[in-house]
């Protein structure tokens, strides 16, 4: 079967990708890629590095998946290759780091500044929601991240809480350390040196909690190998979800109630130990383009769960270490920090802030979904 995209149509999207590295002239750029990447995609993201004047490497390797559960460690000759670039552009079969180990060294220690292309594929390459302008996308995850932290910088800062709701019976209420947010790199004005992002679709949210109490309702789950073999076949994310899945925290453990998909989920924490089922994050999506059925997480104002370990992300003491990290997404939820709104029926408030509709008309970019 004769494939419908040119080089031509993908290489904008090539091109927000290094938008996104900061690629410059002289860069050593390293484009990381799998067997499952279409050969396609790997040579325009190689052409739009090279445009730039960097110097580029690729690898190419089997599919690294969630492999790094069962203890696999990098080749030396791919470990070496990463720590001698510049820019590390990681194209992920799923919505999972495969060695987050190395990402840690790599950007703490060599400077790397990374981009994670999560379940790549051409249409996406081709679509507006790769070329979702790097610098809106910046300034509405600074809207969100200030707000979740409220300036909490300094240890023993007072916890916060967080709340979510939906019309599907969510209603969960956290107490959150707020100097452990996350954020992909997106609240710097560019990608610096020792951070990463993911491609057109930063997340911000939280990893450390004290407190959880209530019940989590999911409208898809998304981020496990396990999940491709749920409907639809052979992708990472389950949506819709054809029976109930539900978490039910008592503290900050849950118990996972429902049907097939919750099953699945229940055979992936058994195998985590007893702290698989702890709150470990919170997060949400600030492109208002990203596709909900592809990559959910991305979409502006769905919010997304995960249980089990933040290990390499917040400082979990080892005692509650898990080799799981679990996830699913509400598309509608209203989410509130300390009482205030931050995204009300699905619509995330930062999207309607002045500095961002100004910013959004000067450079011609609209707001408003396309998903």
């Amino acid at each position: 079967m004769s494939n419908k995209f040119h080089i031509l149509d993908i290489m904008p999207g090539a091109r927000a990708v290094m938008d996104f590295a900061v690629v410059r002239s002289g860069d050593n750029v390293l484009i990381a890629t799998d067997t499952l990447t279409d050969p396609i995609a790997a040579e325009a993201l190689m052409i739009a590095a090279d445009e730039r004047g960097a110097e580029v490497t690729m690898t190419m390797t089997k599919p690294g998946g969630l492999s790094w559960r069962e203890g696999e460690d990098a080749a030396v000759s791919y470990r070496n290759a990463v720590y001698a670039s510049d820019v590390w552009i990681e194209v992920l079969p799923i919505e999972g780091q495969h060695f987050p180990r190395l990402q840690e060294t790599a950007m703490v220690e060599h400077g790397v500044r990374k981009v994670c292309l999560f379940d790549l594929n051409l249409e996406d390459l081709a679509s507006e929601w790769t070329r979702f302008p790097s610098s809106l996308m910046q300034m509405i995850a600074r809207k969100v991240y200030d707000q979740w932290i409220g300036g909490a910088m300094v240890p023993n800062t007072k916890l916060k809480t967080i709340r979510t709701v939906a019309d599907n019976g969510t209603d969960l209420t956290a107490k959150y350390d707020p100097r452990y947010a996350i954020h992909n790199g997106m609240v710097s004005k560019q990608l610096l040196p020792g951070q990463w992002c993911a491609l057109a679709g930063a997340t911000i949210g939280i990893e450390l909690f004290a407190e959880a109490d209530g019940v989590v309702v999911f409208d898809g789950l998304h981020g496990e190998e396990d999940y491709k073999g749920l409907a639809p076949l052979g992708s990472d994310v389950v949506y819709p979800i054809t029976e109930e899945v539900r978490w039910d925290f008592k503290g900050r453990y849950c118990t996972i109630e429902g049907g097939m998909e919750a099953e699945v989920m229940r055979r992936i924490v058994a195998a985590g130990g007893p702290f698989a089922t702890i709150l470990c994050e919170i997060a949400l999506g600030v492109n208002p383009k990203a596709p909900i059925t592809r990559h959910p997480t991305r979409h502006a104002g769905v919010t997304h769960y995960a249980i089990g370990s933040t290990a390499g992300r917040a400082p979990t003491p080892d005692k509650e270490y898990a080799p799981v990290h679990t996830h699913g997404h509400i598309l509608n939820a209203s989410l509130y920090i300390d009482d205030e709104p931050c995204i009300v029926d699905g619509r995330l408030l930062a999207l309607d802030d002045p500095e961002v509709r100004a910013h959004a008309d000067q450079i011609g970019s609209n707001l408003y979904s396309s998903a």
